[in-house]
């Protein structure tokens, strides 16, 4: 099963994921409150800004490449959903 027919199945949209991994970079960002030079050098070096660029895309299309390979298997692209999707509810529960 292709990662976007999963998609459709959890009812994600690529939105929910651009969410999700940005919920992971801020906890990411918040563990550099003891050392903000280090968060400095990771901003004015354009390596957060390279990561954050079509993250999502990005982190989609390697799922697929991930799958393809063998990787990871689909019960762990559907562990990895799951997250999306509660994720997904505390976003719209919050609001």
């Amino acid at each position: 099963m292709m990662i976007r027919q999963l998609m459709i199945e959890y009812n994600l949209e690529i939105n929910d994921i651009r969410w999700y991994l940005s919920v992971q970079y801020a906890g990411r960002l918040i563990g550099y409150k003891e050392d903000i030079s280090v968060l400095a050098q990771l901003i004015c070096s354009k390596k957060l800004e390279a990561e954050l660029y079509d993250m999502e895309e990005n982190y989609v299309k390697t799922l697929e490449q991930d799958l393809k390979r063998k990787i990871i298997d689909e019960s762990k692209v559907r562990e990895i959903f799951s997250a999306i999707v509660l994720a997904k509810k505390k976003r719209f529960r919050d609001r």
